[in-house]
């Protein structure tokens, strides 16, 4: 017995190092769109009043710049599947999805409420479940867990991160999803393993 609870906990903490490590890279990304969108605006507010000049209709570029037409409005990271987990049927939190929530929420915070605070408006955490079950019961699950991932998440900030507490309570919420956009296998049948799941979600203000 000893093995094999070894076994699995070599396993959780697998996953969630993995897990850890793929939302840095998500993180590096956001955070770089939203410096060079803050640096953006910035450079605007101090620009030459010349070159607010309206610019006739046939000497415009026809083309926006590149950056501004693939600038998203909404980043959406899908966390790890196994990264977040519950008691079956229950909102509570698995020791490995602490674990996993006090590593990463740091981060987020870092980027919602850091020097690029005025990019981001929202930051939204949906909680998704499988087709098993009663629907308005699974819509109710979902919203539950998503609330309990937002707790856990608000005291490790308060903790790790006290600046951004007041910051990032105003800007997060959680919603819960239950069965919509159940995700599908390679043949169209429902992968309840993978539809059960979290998102986060980063909304950024209109350019």
């Amino acid at each position: 017995m000893k093995s094999i609870f070894a076994q699995d906990s070599r396993d959780s903490s697998a996953v969630v190092t993995s897990g850890v490590a793929d939302l840095m890279t998500s993180l590096a990304v956001i955070f770089i769109l939203l410096l060079v969108a803050y640096v953006t605006r910035v450079q605007d507010k101090h620009a030459d009043p010349a070159r607010d000049r309206v610019i006739p209709t046939d000497m415009a570029p026809s083309v926006a710049p590149l950056l501004e037409a693939k600038r998203p409005s909404v980043h959406t990271i899908t966390v790890p599947d196994a990264a977040i987990t519950f008691e079956f049927g229950k909102s509570r939190l698995l020791p490995a999805a602490e674990t996993f929530l006090s590593e990463a929420m740091p981060h987020y915070a870092s980027i919602a409420c850091g020097p690029t605070e005025q990019e981001v408006e929202a930051f939204v955490i949906e909680g998704y479940t499988d087709d098993l079950g009663d629907d308005i019961r699974n819509l109710k699950l979902s919203q539950e867990r998503s609330f309990a991932v937002l707790a856990k998440s608000l005291e490790v900030i308060r903790e790790k991160l006290p600046w951004a507490y007041e910051c990032f309570l105003r800007k997060a919420t959680a919603n819960g999803r239950g069965e919509q956009n159940l995700l599908r296998n390679d043949v169209g049948q429902p992968d309840r393993d993978k539809s059960r799941r979290v998102i986060f979600k980063i909304h950024m203000r209109p350019a």
